[in-house]
């Protein structure tokens, strides 16, 4: 029997703390140590986040022509795709900004069947700067993985397409395929503008596929789309666009602020046994994560060291898979098994 898309999204909540691959552990860790060292001062100024974010000037004058753009995006065969393929694929670029030209790419894989009454499911990795086609599509939730060889794909038996038309944005400019013709908006990507691109791209898809308009939409992501996610939410919503059935969100391993992000990752390894009760009662007794904190506590870093010695060997993101880093261990293209260990 499928699951149901009401169950997939309760699965995912539940478990996408273990969720991200290893193969992105260092260079998403990397990404958001980077983020919250050279970013603390404007994230503790976020009284004017939701106005200045949600100013999305001449929003009409960035709904561009669309029509005939979605046959010419249609992809009719991707590199090494394997046998009995039953549902259309998409993929291109959507333009958010003419005069800049700057244009975000998806991929877009309608649901295996019964795609005109399925809802939609935008996906966003995080980072900042993980691409949602190299991950999210093809490394966790799309509907094929890459084999070893690096040439051809199988099919993902837990394929959220199997549910859902599932689309796939590389966002903000510059991460994955995305792109823009005017370099110094590079260095002026963040928050804002992450979301409000991503709301001109939504209007613009939905004027590409008409026939999605209306229909159940639903916002998810891992990792610093704990921002992204939201954010976009908050935008479509204060918009009002009713092309946008907004029905819900969902955030897995999500970044949200320093203080609880931290917290919570050392009350989910207590939890899981990997350290010690005397270790997780003195950093809740000496420790303060939050921005303004005073000079941290002897006795808080103490503790803290005493955790991160426990789990240094570990992928944080999935505590449970093994640590490879051989690149001669598959010297053949190999399928994917579901390796069982056993302790003496």
């Amino acid at each position: 029997m499928k699951p149901s898309f009401s169950c997939l999204f309760f699965f995912f909540l539940l478990l996408c703390f273990l969720h991200c691959v290893a193969s992105s552990t260092a260079r998403q860790r990397d990404a958001l140590n980077k983020f919250y060292f050279n970013n603390e001062a404007e994230r503790s100024s976020s009284s004017s986040w939701a106005s200045s974010l949600l100013s999305v000037s001449g929003l009409e004058s960035k709904v561009y022509d669309n029509s005939g753009l979605k046959e010419g995006d249609k992809v009719v065969l991707l590199p090494g795709q394997p046998e009995g393929v039953h549902f259309d694929q998409y993929a291109g670029y959507v333009t958010v900004d003419r005069a800049n030209g700057r244009a975000l790419f998806y991929y877009f894989a309608e649901a295996v069947e019964n795609s005109g009454s399925k809802p939609i499911v935008l996906w966003l990795n995080g980072g900042p700067g993980c691409s949602s086609l190299g991950y999210g599509a093809m490394e966790e939730l799309g509907p094929f993985r890459v084999m070893s060889d690096g040439k051809t794909l199988y099919k993902n038996p837990y394929a959220w397409n199997e549910v859902a038309n599932i689309l796939f944005l590389e966002s903000p400019a510059g991460v994955g395929f995305s792109y823009s013709n005017t370099t110094s908006d590079y260095s002026k990507s963040g928050d804002r503008r992450t979301a409000t691109d991503a709301l001109v791209f939504l209007v613009n898809w939905f004027e590409r596929f008409p026939e999605y308009k209306g229909r159940d939409f639903f916002i998810t992501g891992e990792s610093y789309a704990g921002h992204y996610v939201p954010q976009l939410a908050h935008a479509i919503l204060h918009h009002k666009d009713h092309l946008i059935n907004l029905k819900g969100i969902a955030i897995g391993n999500a970044v949200i602020n320093k203080e609880t992000d931290i917290k919570g990752t050392f009350d989910y390894f207590w939890m899981h046994a990997l350290i010690a009760d005397e270790t997780i009662h003195a950093i809740h007794k000496f420790c303060n994560f939050s921005l303004d904190a005073p000079q941290t506590a002897p006795e808080c870093d103490r503790a803290v060291d005493e955790a991160n010695l426990v789990v240094y060997e570990l992928d944080v993101y999935n505590i449970y898979a093994p640590l490879c880093f051989s690149s001669g261990v598959t010297p053949t293209p190999k399928s994917p098994s579901v390796c069982l260990f056993r302790t003496s």
